[in-house]
């Protein structure tokens, strides 16, 4: 239990809830929740990569490991559709235990599969993005559907007011502002990654500038290898 946080605003949830009389309820929530999430984190460990913390948010959780940004796709995917699979294997086991556990399972199963960044959705999205699309037009596509569905989240909670549901809004707008800020730190990340490590990929894409790499690509950029053009790069920088 040492790997898993509790986020302010999710304490801030737990306290509504146990204010609201609804503690008995929670709990079922917070089982299947944990479920999903250590999906996440098994799965992520058997494929060899440490797990660095699981953070639970009122909308979900966030499992998060010392992960290279170059991580194979097909890797990726699979880390987080296992959180899913995971939950409704544990639906299953435990719906004969909570009688109202299938409230709690479909609502966060479908609502984590929401193409809004960070849920499992938005990160499924910039997943298959990232076989047609660069690194950089899979991230502004997923940033623009994500806002899209935030919108439509949040004119839905006009009519249908929910205060949780206020409280997963601000959470995941938050955090996909964080992300935006930091997109060319990312990037530069994703580049340095390439440059120090001479990832070996099966397929070789032809491209025109720096800032078009693809993922689970090798490229030719203008007619140069791509460990040339990383190396002329970076050596902008050093002093």
């Amino acid at each position: 239990m040492k790997h898993i946080y509790l986020d302010k605003i999710f304490l801030l949830f737990l306290i509504v809830i146990i204010l609201t009389g609804h503690f008995n309820s929670f709990f079922p929530y917070f089982l299947i929740l944990l479920i999903h999430e250590m999906g996440h984190a098994i799965t992520g460990v058997l494929l060899g990569y440490k797990l660095d913390k699981i953070t639970l948010y009122p909308y979900g959780g966030v499992t998060s490991f010392n992960l290279p940004l170059n991580i194979p796709l097909k890797e990726e995917f699979f880390i987080l559709i296992m959180g899913p699979i995971m939950q409704i294997v544990g639906y299953f086991l435990l719906k004969g235990v909570f009688h109202d556990i299938y409230l709690y399972h479909y609502t966060l199963l479908v609502f984590n599969l929401l193409p809004i960044y960070p849920l499992d959705g938005g990160k499924i999205l910039n997943i298959l993005c990232g076989y047609v699309l660069n690194y950089l037009k899979s991230f502004y596509f997923t940033f623009t559907i994500s806002i899209i569905f935030l919108i439509l989240l949040f004119t839905y909670n006009l009519y249908h007011f929910n205060l949780n549901m206020v409280l997963m809004i601000i959470v995941m707008i938050k955090k996909l502002i964080e992300t935006y800020k930091k997109r060319y730190y990312y990037y530069n990340r994703f580049l340095l990654e390439r440059y120090l490590y001479h990832y070996s990929f099966r397929k070789t894409k032809n491209i025109f500038n720096i800032k078009a790499f693809y993922r689970d690509r090798k490229h030719i950029i203008n007619y140069q290898e791509e460990d040339k053009v990383l190396r002329k790069y970076f050596n902008k920088f050093k002093t």
